[in-house]
């Protein structure tokens, strides 16, 4: 049995989501698989810009999401709001198929930490620095990370992911139980954590 979790670190709702899929994971992953697929959301020719226009689309919605999952936006996430930043899901998309390669067991944890590092700590996702104080904290190698991070094959496997999102899911997050081949929704959009806990249980039977 496996939890597929699909998602995008561009996400705010994923934001709003990742306390519960963290609980979900220490709770379960004993005896239930994890797996994370990044999705692409603004990814090759859907790039966008943090122009003007997008930040209030973005307050509206960061509104709503706290306001239904308690997710704290932090002020250096306002702060970052002011600036003109290329949004490329692809970056940090790659930096969570790294860690699923080289450091598996923390794929989770480290997808977490990247969401928090935007919504919370105000950091640029564009940027490799931002990703070696994460990579620290959950006893990831940086060297490792940074040479997976930089190779082609990660690159190619992070398009091959973005592919796989597509069979999925057609929003984010979308949380996915899959047994004996045959796979159950049990999340679209958001959940609370008792309602996954219930169809997991139920499903684990």
């Amino acid at each position: 049995m496996k939890v597929i979790y699909v998602m995008d670190p561009l996400c705010g709702w994923c934001y709003g989501n990742e306390d519960n899929v963290l609980k979900l994971y220490e709770k379960y992953k004993s005896t239930v698989d994890f797996e994370v697929i990044p999705g692409g959301m603004w990814a090759g020719d859907n790039v966008r810009k943090q122009s003007p226009q997008m930040v209030n689309y973005f307050m509206r919605h960061d509104e709503a999401i706290a306001k239904k999952t308690g997710a704290t936006f932090g002020t250096a996430y306002m702060e970052l709001l002011k600036k003109e930043l290329v949004l490329d899901s692809e970056i940090p998309s790659r930096a969570i198929v790294a860690v699923q390669k080289i450091a598996p067991a923390q794929s989770i944890p480290f997808m977490v930490a990247v969401q928090k590092a935007r919504y919370y700590n105000g950091k640029d996702l564009n940027l490799t620095a931002t990703y070696l104080p994460l990579c620290d904290g959950l006893g990831i190698s940086q060297a490792a990370f940074l040479e997976a991070f930089g190779s082609e094959a990660v690159r190619q496997s992070t398009l091959q992911t973005f592919r796989k999102a597509t069979q999925y899911a057609q929003a984010y997050p979308t949380m996915l139980v899959e047994k004996n081949g045959a796979l159950t929704v049990i999340e679209q959009g958001y959940a609370p954590l008792n309602t996954l806990e219930e169809s997991i249980d139920a499903l684990k039977k």
